[in-house]
This record gives structure tokens, C-alpha cells and sequence, in this order.
């Protein structure tokens, strides 16, 4: 009769015959193929020789398991869908936080403000032509003009760098939706967002029924109408998000979108938080994922976890490997 090997498990006098770099006397056996790593764990050894403390939240998963070994969920921790969204999302804030909402602060401060006229810069004064009134009226008028012209082009620069920003930010994240779907078997050669809705077919929500959907359409919706300057984008934007635009003027078909739209940081910063939310609860209705088990719930968190304590043993003051 053949033995049933999910109750078979080591004990310490097996665990002690293995060395302190070889990842078994920790209780991790692990092996490495095409398709990633593949681990199991043997938690109480784990625990006993590397000091980690779980939390409750990962013990409740943990305790799930139906053998003494506990097999990661996934190999890696980018083979979640969620954790590839979540991660382009952060990159793209962090270019925001350190280098592009700078960039916005610099170019409205690197335009030179003009001059303020004075009577004496008035030619037909000095010549004679014009008396003092007139000359103070024209230096005024002056002092005006090149105030507006000066705002405008403060104000042209900026709305120009976040409309670059937006249309950045919107092709990444397309670009990252492309690739899971991809990598799902979803889409072959074409993307549009219909097919992204289409992933939920047969789920108890559709996809732009989830709460944080609004971010993410938001972000589309100011993206046409950045790319397509038409009537139809306008009206879409001004129908379902009202407060991104800019109110006193028509819009005319044909005009700049981004001098229509109220850009600002908080904006920028709202987007990017709803839609590392919207992607989140995406990828749990679809793919079955949730966020935070897909923070620890993979084969190469165990493994870093040993080979921490192996490094501690192996190399306590921590030189460099070249020395």
C-alpha cells in the first residue's frame, strides 16, 4: 500500500542533519524551474530558528492549511496581478514626489517677470510729444499688459507640464493593464477599456460598479480630452466630472483642452491614490486577489526570511560579497 506523503514531515533530529546555509534546516525546501520558485514550509521550524513573528492576520491564513507544510499561494511576489498595478502606480508617484512636481514649481518661477515701466521709458515723452499725465497713463497701460502677458505665460507652462504629467501617467497605466491582461490570455493584439470590463463576465459586480472606478475613469475621460481637443471629449469630461473644469469660458472644438481644465497637485494625487485602489479591488473581484495576502502570501518571502538569518550566521558584520 502505497504511503499517503502530505502526512510525511521531519522532525528536529532530521532538521539538525542539514548545515546552517542549507535553507532545509530552517524548513524551507524549495526548488527553482522555468516557471519560478515553488516553496513549502515547515512554519513551527521556521519560526524556532529564525525568531520571525507572524502576524495574526498572516497566522489566520496560515492556519488554513490542511497539511503539516504551508505552500505559498504564489512563487513570487510579482506573479500577483495586483502587486504589478500597485508597483507602476508607486513608481509613478515617486517621479511625481521627487522630480516632476518640482519641475512645475521651477518653470513657473524660472520666467522672468518684466520690468515695471516708468514715465521716463516713454519715447514721446522724452521727446517732448506727450506731457506727464499722458506718460503715466501710457507707463500703466504698459504695466498691465505685460502683467497679464507675464501670468499667462506662467500659466501656460504649468498647464502644459501637467497635461505632459497626465498623459504619462494615463499611457503607463494603460500600459500595465496591457501587459496583465496579456500575461491572463485576455487580449491578443488590440486593448480597448470594453475588453477590461469584459474580464468580470460572470462575477457578482461588474467593473464599473467597484467604488474606487470613478478614479480611473476620471483619469480617462481628462486623458481624451487632452489627446482629442473635440466637442464629444469636453462634454463627456464637463457631463460626469464637472469640477475638472475650468469655469467662465465656452469651450469651442478645436482649442486647447489643457486650458480648459483646473489642474493641481491635489488632483494628480487624488487620481493616483484611486486608482491604486480602483486596481485593487480589481484585481480581487477578477483574479481573486486580495492586497494584503499578496504582501506576503509568496514563495521568495519565506525564502528571503531565511536567507536573512543564513547572512546573519554566514556573514555577521556584513562585508561586501567582493571582499
Amino acid at each position: 500500500m502505497k504511503r499517503d506523503r502530505s502526512k510525511q514531515h521531519l522532525v528536529k533530529a532530521d532538521y539538525e542533519k542539514f548545515r546552517h546555509h542549507d535553507t532545509r534546516y530552517y524548513g524551507l525546501f524549495y526548488k527553482k524551474d522555468e516557471n519560478g520558485i515553488c516553496v513549502k514550509v515547515d512554519l513551527k521550524r521556521l519560526q524556532t530558528t529564525t525568531g520571525y513573528s507572524f502576524t495574526d492576520a498572516q497566522l489566520k491564513v496560515i492556519n488554513r492549511r490542511k497539511t503539516h507544510y504551508f505552500y505559498p499561494q504564489k512563487g513570487e511576489y510579482s506573479d500577483y496581478c495586483c502587486n504589478i498595478f500597485s508597483t507602476r502606480i508607486q513608481n509613478i508617484q515617486e517621479y511625481w514626489n521627487n522630480h516632476y512636481r518640482d519641475l512645475i514649481q521651477y518653470a513657473s518661477s524660472r520666467i522672468e517677470k518684466p520690468a515695471e515701466k516708468m514715465t521716463g521709458d516713454c519715447g514721446l515723452f522724452m521727446s517732448g510729444i506727450l506731457e506727464f499725465d499722458e506718460a503715466q497713463m501710457w507707463a500703466t497701460l504698459e504695466n498691465v499688459k505685460n502683467e497679464e502677458r507675464y501670468r499667462w505665460e506662467c500659466d501656460l507652462a504649468v498647464r502644459s507640464l501637467y497635461a505632459q504629467f497626465i498623459h504619462q501617467m494615463a499611457s503607463q497605466i494603460e500600459a500595465v493593464t496591457v501587459t496583465v491582461l496579456t500575461r491572463k490570455n485576455a487580449i491578443e493584439k488590440q486593448f480597448c477599456r470594453n475588453i477590461l470590463y469584459a474580464t468580470a463576465a460572470g462575477k457578482a459586480q461588474k467593473v464599473t460598479g467597484l467604488p474606487s472606478f470613478r478614479y480611473y475613469d476620471k483619469l480617462y475621460c481628462i486623458w481624451n480630452f487632452i489627446k482629442h481637443n473635440s466637442q464629444s471629449t469636453y462634454e463627456k469630461l464637463n457631463g460626469t466630472f464637472p469640477e475638472v473644469i475650468c469655469r467662465g469660458n465656452e469651450y469651442h472644438q478645436g482649442e486647447s483642452a489643457y486650458c480648459f481644465i483646473n489642474f493641481s497637485d491635489e488632483l494628480i494625487q487624488e487620481l493616483l491614490d484611486g486608482c491604486d485602489a480602483f486596481f485593487k479591488e480589481y484585481c480581487e473581484l477578477v483574479f481573486d486577489e486580495n492586497y494584503e495576502e499578496a504582501q506576503w502570501n509568496y514563495g521568495k518571502y519565506f525564502f528571503d526570511i531565511v536567507d536573512d538569518t543564513r547572512e546573519m550566521i554566514i556573514n555577521p558584520m556584513g562585508l561586501p560579497w567582493c571582499l
